[in-house]
Formats: C-alpha cells, sequence, structure tokens
C-alpha cells in the first residue's frame, strides 16, 4: 500500500505546485498502471474526495487566499488558478464559499479554507471498520436484474459538482419504494434485491451513470412497464459482507477499503463490468432490515 500512498502523494504534490494542472485522466490512470475506474476509487479512498472536487477545491481555495492577500484583480485569479473566464470561476467561488469574489475580498468573512492533505497510513484506518475485511470469492453464474432504473452523477467524474458529503442515498430512495411497491408484478423473482450502477464505457468517466434498483429473476418473461432489466454476466466475484447499519457510512468505507487498500494488496484485479449491491436475509426491506453485500468483478 506504501506505493500507492506515495504515488498519490507525488500527484498531490503535482497539483499543489499547478493548480491549473489540466488532469487528463485516462493518461494519469495508465501512468498508475491502472483503468481510469480503478485509479479514481483509489485516489478517493486515499485522499476522501473524488479528484474533481479535490482540484476544484484547491483550485478555489488557492483563488481565496490570493483574494485575501494580494491586490490581483479578480480576472487574474481566476486564470492563476486554472479557469478560463470570469463567470465560470465567480460561479463557481460563489457555490463553494457563498460568497461572491467581490465580497470575500470585501467581508473577509471568516471561513475554514482547505489545506493540501498529508497522506499517511494512519488516514486509511477508518476504512476497514463496519465490515468483514476478506471477501468470499466465487465463480457467479449469470444472473437477470429486473426494475426501475434512473440517472444519478457519477461523484468520481472529474467535472462533478457533488461532493462526498452529499447523499446519493436521495437519488435513489424514491425509486427504490417504488419498486417494493410493484414488486409482485415482476415475474419469476429470486430471493433478495440488487442494486447495480452501470457505466456505458465501462470506465465510469460519464457524467451521469445509470442505476437499477431491482431483483434477481430465474428467467426474463414478461417485462412490467415502466421496468428494466439488465444481466449481469457470468464472472469471479469479491463479496464483502457488510456489518453496520446501512444508513451509516458503512458503504463508502467498504468501497474505499477494496479500492485503497484490499485490491491494490491483494492478488487479484478489477475485471470489467458493473459493481453491485446484495440486499438478502430480507425481513423488511424499507426499514432496512436485511444483510448487504458488496460485490465487484475480479479476475
Amino acid at each position: 500500500m506504501d506505493k500507492h500512498l506515495e504515488m498519490v502523494q507525488n500527484l498531490v504534490d503535482k497539483i499543489e505546485k499547478n493548480v491549473s494542472y489540466d488532469v487528463n485522466i485516462t493518461t494519469l490512470a495508465n501512468s498508475f498502471d491502472l483503468s481510469p475506474w480503478h485509479f479514481q476509487r483509489l485516489f478517493k479512498s486515499i485522499v476522501g474526495d473524488s479528484l474533481g472536487s479535490y482540484t476544484r477545491g484547491r483550485r478555489l481555495s488557492l483563488a481565496a487566499t490570493l483574494l485575501q492577500t494580494t491586490q490581483l484583480s479578480i480576472i487574474d485569479i481566476a486564470f492563476e488558478v486554472g479557469f478560463t473566464s470570469h463567470e465560470s470561476f465567480s460561479r463557481s467561488f460563489k457555490n463553494y464559499f457563498k460568497f461572491s469574489p467581490k465580497d470575500f475580498r470585501e467581508n473577509k468573512p471568516k471561513v475554514l479554507i482547505n489545506k493540501k492533505p498529508l497522506l499517511t497510513n494512519n488516514l486509511l484506518e477508518h476504512i476497514t471498520i463496519g465490515m468483514n475485511k476478506e471477501p468470499i470469492i466465487i465463480d457467479k453464474p449469470e444472473q437477470i436484474i429486473v426494475g426501475l432504473e434512473l440517472k444519478v452523477p457519477n461523484i468520481i467524474s472529474l467535472n462533478s459538482n457533488i461532493s462526498l458529503s452529499e447523499n446519493l442515498c436521495e437519488h435513489v430512495t424514491p425509486y427504490w419504494l417504488e419498486l417494493f411497491d410493484k414488486e409482485k408484478e415482476i415475474m419469476n423473482r429470486s430471493e433478495g434485491y440488487c442494486g447495480v450502477i452501470i457505466s456505458s464505457s465501462g470506465n465510469f468517466i460519464e457524467e451521469t451513470l445509470n442505476y437499477i434498483a431491482g431483483v434477481p429473476v430465474s428467467f426474463l418473461d414478461k417485462l412490467p412497464k415502466g421496468m428494466k432489466t439488465y444481466t449481469i454476466p457470468k464472472q469471479k466475484v469479491a463479496i464483502f459482507e457488510l456489518q453496520s447499519e446501512l444508513n451509516s457510512q458503512s458503504v463508502k468505507k467498504t468501497i474505499d477499503y477494496i479500492y485503497g487498500y484490499w485490491l491494490p494488496s491483494s492478488a487479484y484485479k478489477r475485471a470489467v463490468g458493473a459493481d453491485y449491491e446484495l440486499f438478502t436475509d430480507v425481513v423488511n426491506a424499507k426499514t432496512g432490515e436485511f444483510k448487504m453485500r458488496y460485490v465487484i468483478p475480479i479476475i
């Protein structure tokens, strides 16, 4: 893991030296000998933020410092930190600090300006709580999922405006509640539920991704109105079982642990395909009385 910490620290240092550095995620991931998906998960798990959100925060934090400590014009500061127009800089700055650049300079509000993170192994300790650290490795047969599909923002997209403090559950919960009301319409259903995030490119670099809240079926028959189907192919998978409650940070911690520690340290690589959540031993779906497992495809 030390190797990956050093690699990410070097990238953080590079961004710190030049916050206007234009990150090409594909080239960057290749330099790490990782896929774009795996690299972004690795970066997020170690730094605690997506690469896009982190870079934007560092640019705006430097801009805030320049506004407070120099007489540079606002447009010069915008260019200095990597923005291409006064309008886009002002909009991003106000979204981040709740003040326009002009008001920020004049009023000097007491706000916390983020500092460069110092990455150490201690940063990883919190992400190993609330789950079984060693997964079950199995060859899983093909599985057909039927359910409701929606678009969700991609929090690891470079251009994403979704911060990690925002909870994507607010996007998917209404669809799960609708599914619970309509699940009797689904024929040949098997036990449990399945939440799948799908990337059309396979690299999870799109601004929005598809999410299916669904149930597994033994075979596809008549598809209920308004529902979609997705087939998870036969593949080798690693299954991580969560121990803490679903409404905690356990899902995020699990993903961070997988991509920031377990995968780089294991004998496996992430295979092509979608991660997904399995909900089993369901007592009451609406109140969250069930077991949850997080599944990733591996080779």
